[in-house]
């Protein structure tokens, strides 16, 4: 199927207009959506090419972009106040991290549930859900007695924000015509890139002024501000099928399962800094339970993820991509505040300001190369961003521990242009082959992967860092060098893959 499908009856296009001089095949999906489609929805009753008017498509994106940014920036906000809550609670540091680390692997988690949540719901009303899972959330954390009811808080955020994190990309997809994908996922890939970067500058201020608590005040309110203008302005502007299936159990007990023994055995490597039972049982278990998760997703009629999208060769490499760019992304994004802090001795504050001309490069280029995929391809941008990151890997490799600050900021910042290159628009590329019924799966597996991927592969690369280390901590420089260094194969192969393995336009 050609075109994307959204919400479009006949007083809206009179309202709005219809194009001046529809072409071939602009006239083509228009007469498919004259003489009916099998797929579509009663809510939606017919794909639109153009999508919805650009004044529409900026309201409805400005309001889930608020909630979802919200959802993103409190991913990374725990990272400053960990000192201020490990002390309250008189917890350990492994404990504390946890906050973080669990947030981002729930998300990872429950994102990959929202495939079936998309084709069941209305968009409408599933995000205004989990906008409520978040305020809840940052409401139990205001009033946490506890580690333990700090840690449910937590993840019942997390909950929230894995189902509308690949909502609003699935929105942007709808809302979007084709030929717009790559603008439509920079909107996007600013919260994804931007809004966890400048997390702990933000917690570091409000920890400062009011207390940790004071973070999820803040949070809270938004979200709460998010649904009522939910509620007030948003429609639902996806399509589903008339059949989204049911829920396969079997199959999301045995993802979540399978990750989460993986986890446990990155976690175990990371923290014990060997390999023994601990490490070996809990990762061969999961990945048994990984590799039946995923045999029985070919064999069942009804998958909990589609993995059959992965037959095409487009959205599998593209995927590839997307996942090594996003490992590009979270290991540096811990280890060099840790770099900041625990061999050059500077403050959380600076560790967090030096990661912010960063993410605002992120934020500026995620729209420029938005542009440039949909006008030129993939391609440039795949060399562009491959060498840039592996440039600004190296550097982290061979930089000195007296080197100025002003260079570590830079440094980040050419990495982060590098991974703007790479993440969204690959993320919309993998999208184009699809058809329209396949968007919600393609979105859920796409973050769930990157997520997932993304956080057991900086568990890996800062237990390579802390196994090179020569003193307690885990951290000096040899180790920090010895990670980047082994980091530097992501960009050589997502530089493979993109080069010669993804397929030309067009070809499925």
């Amino acid at each position: 199927m050609a075109g994307t499908i959204t919400v479009m009856n006949t007083n809206e296009l009179i309202s709005t207009g219809v194009p001046d001089a529809p072409s071939a095949e602009q006239s083509a999906v228009t007469s498919m959506a004259v003489n009916g489609c099998s797929n579509a929805s009663p809510a939606n009753p017919g794909p639109e090419r153009d999508g919805l008017p650009p004044r529409q498509r900026r309201l409805v994106l400005g309001i889930m972009v608020s909630g979802t940014t919200a959802a993103c920036i409190s991913q990374s906000m725990m990272i400053a106040a960990l000192p201020a809550v490990m002390h309250e609670y008189a917890i350990s540091a492994s404990s504390g991290q946890l906050l973080t680390t669990a947030y981002i692997f729930v998300l990872g988690l429950i994102s990959a549930m929202t495939g079936y949540l998309m084709n069941r719901f209305d968009s409408k009303k599933l995000f205004f859900a989990s906008m409520a899972s978040f305020a809840i959330g940052c409401a139990a954390a205001i009033f946490a007695p506890n580690y333990p009811c700090l840690l449910a808080a937590r993840l019942l955020q997390a909950g929230g924000a894995g189902i509308c994190l690949p909502l609003v990309q699935l929105v942007a997809l709808n809302i979007y015509p084709k030929s717009q994908y790559g603008q439509a996922t920079a909107i996007v890939g600013m919260i994804i890139g931007f809004a966890p970067a400048i997390g702990p500058t933000i917690s570091g201020f409000l920890i400062d002024a009011w207390g940790w608590r004071s973070m999820f005040w803040m949070l809270g309110a938004i979200a709460l501000a998010v649904m009522a203008l939910t509620v007030l302005l948003l429609d639902d502007v996806v399509h589903r099928p008339d059949h989204p299936g049911h829920f396969d159990l079997v199959s999301a007990l045995l993802y979540s399962g399978g990750f989460v023994l993986v986890m446990i055995a990155a976690t175990m490597l990371e923290s014990g800094g060997s390999v023994g039972v601990g490490f070996v049982l809990p990762l061969l278990l999961g990945l048994a339970g990984l590799v039946v998760f995923a045999r029985r997703q070919l064999r069942v009629p009804e998958p909990f993820l589609r993995l059959q999208c992965f037959r095409d060769k487009t959205f599998a490499v593209s995927t590839l991509i997307v996942i090594c760019a996003h490992m590009m992304f979270m290991a540096p994004s811990i280890m060099v505040p840790l770099f900041v802090q625990d061999i050059q001795g500077l403050s959380a504050t600076v560790s967090g300001l030096t990661l912010l001309p960063g993410a605002i490069m992120m934020g500026v280029m995620n729209p420029i190369t938005g542009r440039l995929l949909d006008r030129r391809g993939p391609r440039p941008l795949i060399v562009v961003g491959c060498i840039t990151v592996l440039a600004g890997t190296v550097a982290f490799a061979l930089i000195p521990a007296s080197v100025p600050e002003w260079v570590v900021t830079v440094l980040y910042g050419i990495r982060a242009t590098g991974i703007a290159c790479l993440m969204m628009p690959l993320t919309a590329w993998a999208c184009t082959t699809l058809d329209p019924d396949e968007l919600a799966q393609a979105s859920a597996i796409i973050t769930s992967a990157r997520q997932l991927i993304g956080s057991l592969s900086a568990s890996v690369f800062i237990a390579a860092m802390a196994l090179t280390s020569q003193n307690a901590l885990g951290i000096d420089l040899g180790g920090f060098d010895f990670s980047f260094w082994l980091q530097c194969g992501v960009p050589v192969l997502a530089f493979i893959l993109g080069m010669f393995v993804l397929p030309a336009k067009g070809k499925r």
